[in-house]
């Protein structure tokens, strides 16, 4: 089982928020763990620190907005068409 799978905070609220570390988000996006720091520190990507060290958070909901606004404004991968010749 990966190491992204549900882990769940519970809010005051009682709704549940998907919380991510810096490498889970590598992982989900499939990208080098670098991209999403580099991301991180221009404002690309929202990301919190928390704790004593500045570690970094992300939440999912977060992720997703990155990932399709790069893919509306022409930044991500988007969609690749793969031609193969037979």
């Amino acid at each position: 089982m990966s190491k992204t799978t549900n882990r769940r905070n519970k809010t005051e609220s009682g709704v549940a928020k998907e919380i991510m570390t810096c490498d889970e988000v590598a992982e989900y996006l499939r990208v080098h763990v670098s991209s999403v720091r580099r991301w991180s520190r221009s404002g690309k990507i929202t990301a919190y620190k928390v704790g004593g060290r500045g570690d970094w958070r992300y939440r999912e909901q977060d992720v997703l907005a990155f990932l399709y606004d790069a893919n509306a404004e022409g930044k991500g991968q988007g969609e690749v068409t793969v031609m193969c010749k037979d």
